[in-house]
């Protein structure tokens, strides 16, 4: 049986060091990586956590004030860990990401929506009712919403109520997200598990599949224990960032700052912004050649269809009018020479006699 605690721990320097470069080893030998996060990854962004000494549930719980976002939501940025794992995904290393957070920094941070099972929703993310086009907002789009999610905008595409993304306390989760997240999870071989306490059902139930299934191995990043601990092949006590950067740092992989990101995907976008105008002048210089052929075609078909009269020749260098050719009147008479002279060179008037 599982006694809560709300004590954080800390590994000391050499020992979180020598923690750090086993995952680096469990990383380098597994096939498919799927990384579990919690609030956690999230705290050094000013989003508290939940059940920390000063979490959200655990200030309610004791009866004192507790802990609000230290930003607006639309200026909140990706942590170094949340870098870190978007890197990881775009090298192909991690295969798939799932997260209990709600704070859409993830996908801010680059991560591929294919890549990703956000179990309880995204702030930024907003869909259709009717036709289910979702829509990712650079705002929270839960703040002018209420208990029933509807947000008070329309589908650009039917005219049909908005609704937010989110999972409120005691609702069922999306079923498509968790069956996901369920096939994400047999098919993997190692968990990496990063700022989450693991007590909230479904979600501490994935990380265990690949250890129960008898072919994978799970690594835990937390300050405080987890009742999932004793599956756990590496208990890594330290925050997130931290161990990132030592993390990262042993796999010799560099990790992109949210500005350099910014700016990056802003030069790349004016790049392609350039390549497809430059695409566009190539089509149109080869749809007008395509029409100066066309029309050459046309005028030569016109010109071949006209008869030309029996000795008259186009004049090609004029304006095609037909002209009659010139005779030439040679001035000398045509001289007859036999066969006989052409042969042996003699003139027909020449005496045979000595």
């Amino acid at each position: 049986m599982f006694t809560e605690d709300k004590t954080e721990y800390f590994d000391e320097e050499d020992e979180l060091l020598k923690k750090v470069k086993k995952m680096a080893k469990m990383i380098r030998k597994a096939k498919k990586i799927v990384v579990y996060t919690g609030a956690g990854i999230s705290t050094s962004a000013g989003i508290p956590d939940y059940r920390g000494p000063n979490g959200v549930w655990t200030c309610r719980n004791e009866g004192r004030k507790a802990p609000r976002v230290k930003k607006a939501w639309n200026l909140l940025e990706p942590t170094f860990a949340h870098m870190s794992i978007a890197t990881l995904i775009e090298r192909g290393i991690v295969k798939h990401l799932v997260s209990q957070n709600v704070d859409g920094l993830h996908v801010h941070s680059g991560v591929p929506l294919g890549k990703i099972s956000e179990l309880h929703g995204n702030t930024n993310k907003e869909y259709c009712q009717d036709c289910k086009k979702e829509y990712f907002r650079p705002f929270c789009v839960a703040e002018s919403s209420t208990m029933n999610h509807l947000t008070g905008r329309i589908c650009d595409e039917c005219g049909g109520s908005l609704m937010d993304s989110i999972i409120n306390f005691g609702e069922i989760l999306n079923p498509e997200i968790i069956s996901r997240a369920l096939n994400e999870a047999q098919n993997s071989d190692l968990s990496l598990i990063f700022g989450t306490s693991l007590r909230v059902a479904p979600a501490n139930k994935l990380p265990t599949i690949p250890v129960e299934n008898g072919n994978g191995k799970m690594a835990i990043c937390n300050l405080q224990k987890t009742p999932l601990d004793s599956y756990s092949k590496l208990l890594v006590r330290g925050k997130t960032d931290k161990v990132f950067k030592l993390l990262m740092k042993e796999l010799q992989i560099p990790v992109l700052s949210f500005k350099e990101t910014l700016e990056l995907r802003a030069k790349e976008r004016k790049v392609k912004k350039l390549n497809n105008k430059n695409e566009n002048e190539n089509e149109n210089k080869k749809e007008n050649e395509k029409e100066k052929v066309k029309k050459t075609k046309k005028v030569k078909k016109k010109l071949i269809k006209k008869k030309i009269p029996k000795n008259q020749t186009l004049n090609i260098y004029g304006n095609n009018k037909l002209e009659k050719p010139k005779k030439v009147k040679s001035k000398q008479k045509p001289i007859k020479i036999s066969f006989y002279d052409r042969v042996f060179g003699q003139n027909v008037d020449d005496d045979d006699s000595d």
